[in-house]
């Protein structure tokens, strides 16, 4: 791979302090198992983001090797061709760079709260982060005249809720976002809804007053609100669809049975 680079471009290179020939061995072998692994990463399972924190390694020992070249990393990644850009890079490294913490982090969660792609496991880590770093509350000290064990359990019980509320927030953040994102671009199946409450009829008022945009974008929502993972997912569906109630000049049940969600 680093064969291609022509003369003028190793000229350049090499001002920048950057040598192709220089662990040409062991920079060929980061980019071929580099490539590799990316390309094995179909999924947000566990198994693929084992696979992308490879790759974050690979890029991280690449880099090591070039440390004190000015711009020989960026060059070197750039000329190997990767099929994902600088932010992503940043991305896969800071995940194989902090691997054991963002695990940490998210085996720490119910399994079925659990995610597994790269922005859901970061997100997970910064919360848990966050929450480590914030201060104790002012009331640390109280009780200490049993020990201060019972203040000491308690913080860490107050801890651990504060925690798993943050946790939660990331979560329902990523689903949101993931939302709008099937919304934009059209993706995602028909949501299906089981909602026990009575269906509302129609009104073709109420229908001449939503269009067919909104209500595609409805009906993905509508998947988030009926079936979200979490409360705060459900909340921020319901909001949203609060909002788009309200654009279409329409209470809440009436823009529902125009979208024919109920």
């Amino acid at each position: 791979m680093l064969d291609n680079v022509d003369a003028a471009e190793t000229s350049n290179n090499g001002n920048a302090g950057f040598d192709p020939g220089t662990n040409h061995n062991f920079l060929s072998d980061c980019a071929a198992t580099i490539l590799e692994r990316y390309a094995r990463a179909k999924s947000a399972t566990k198994s693929s983001l084992e696979d992308l924190r490879v790759v974050g390694e690979r890029l991280n020992e690449a880099k090591e090797v070039l440390v004190g070249q000015k711009g020989a990393f960026g060059q070197w990644c750039e000329a190997q061709n990767f099929p994902f850009d600088k932010t992503w890079r940043a991305r896969l490294m800071k995940l194989a760079a902090n691997w054991s913490a963002i695990m940490e982090a998210v085996e720490a969660l119910p399994e079925d709260k659990r995610k597994w792609s790269v922005d859901g496991v970061l997100a997970i880590w910064q919360a848990a982060e966050r929450a480590k770093n914030e201060p104790e509350g002012d009331n640390a000290g109280e009780g200490a005249g049993e020990g201060g064990e019972k203040p000491q359990r308690q913080r860490k019980e107050t801890e651990a809720e504060r925690l798993r509320r943050q946790l939660a927030e990331a979560l329902a953040e990523i689903e949101r976002l993931r939302g709008e994102v099937e919304a934009l671009k059209g993706v995602g199946s028909k949501a299906k809804t089981e909602e026990p409450k009575a269906k509302a009829k129609a009104d073709p008022k109420a229908e001449a007053k939503v269009d067919a945009a909104t209500k595609a974008r409805a009906r993905k929502v509508w998947g988030l609100y009926t079936k979200g993972a979490t409360e705060g997912e459900k909340a921020a569906a319901k909001a949203r669809l609060d909002e788009m109630a309200a654009k279409s000049g329409l209470p809440f049940d009436a823009f529902v049975a125009a979208c024919g969600l109920a």
